[in-house]
């Protein structure tokens, strides 16, 4: 179903996309697993494709600050194995019937929360890098949520590394989700527009949460982000149920 004509919904979901891209631009990471299940609570429409669209500007903007931390060995194991994950999660998302989608990125998200919560840190092999590539890029290109097995493998990583690393991996997981989505008919020019449309609440997040990075620890940034995106996941489930 179309979105209306009415501004309600897109002022709702910029008020989402304010407090995730707020989380992302002081941690580094939480953007969609934030975005994802509040704006599927305003409307389907929104996921994965235009949060994804609106979401590469936050990556792009982010990849300004601390470009010399960036670790170039771990993007070159990941990008390969995201692009493999990405075209596997296209493929899944093919086969779902319209009226599922809301109950599976609600799972796709109380998993993301589950898995960040309870997997410990591994250490960052080029094995557990490809494990993590193609994970990424499955539930990237399903869901638009990339995030969480990155942060089993970044939860203890200093910030200043993260946030300039994840700028690059989100950028490439993107691009890759949004032209595997377009190939397989979920991503147009209409959906890019609702995209655009959350640019204002991405903007005002990121201005935010450029000063907030000071005040910023990475505790407060996970309690954030997995107590926001289990309370959205649920609150989807309930309207999927009761629809």
């Amino acid at each position: 179903m179309e979105l209306s004509h009415s501004l309600l919904p897109y002022v709702i979901a910029n008020c989402a996309v304010v407090i995730a891209s707020l989380v992302q631009t002081s941690t580094g990471m939480g953007f969609a697993m934030i975005a994802a299940p509040l704006l599927a609570l305003v409307s389907l429409e929104f996921v994965p494709g235009p949060m994804l669209f609106v979401n590469l500007f936050l990556s792009l903007f982010m990849l300004g600050d601390g470009r010399s931390h960036i670790v170039r060995r771990e993007i070159v194991t990941l990008c390969p194995t995201i692009l493999i994950g990405t075209l596997i999660g296209a493929a899944i998302l093919t086969g779902v019937p319209g009226d599922s989608l809301a109950i599976l990125f609600a799972s796709l998200v109380l998993l993301a929360v589950a898995i960040s919560l309870f997997a410990k840190a591994q250490p960052l092999t080029t094995r557990n890098l490809s494990i993590c590539g193609v994970a990424a890029g499955a539930m990237g290109s399903t869901s638009g949520i990339p995030g969480a097995p990155l942060v089993i493998m970044y939860q203890n990583e200093p910030l200043e590394k993260t946030r300039p690393t994840m700028a690059l991996v989100f950028t490439f997981t993107y691009i890759t989700s949004l032209v595997a989505l377009a190939y397989a008919g979920a991503f147009n020019f209409r959906l890019a527009m609702d995209g655009l449309m959350l640019l204002p609440g991405l903007l005002i997040g990121f201005a935010i949460g450029r000063w907030a990075r000071q005040y910023m620890t990475q505790a407060m940034g996970r309690i954030l982000m997995l107590s926001i995106a289990s309370t959205g996941a649920i609150l989807l489930l309930i309207k999927s149920s009761v629809g």
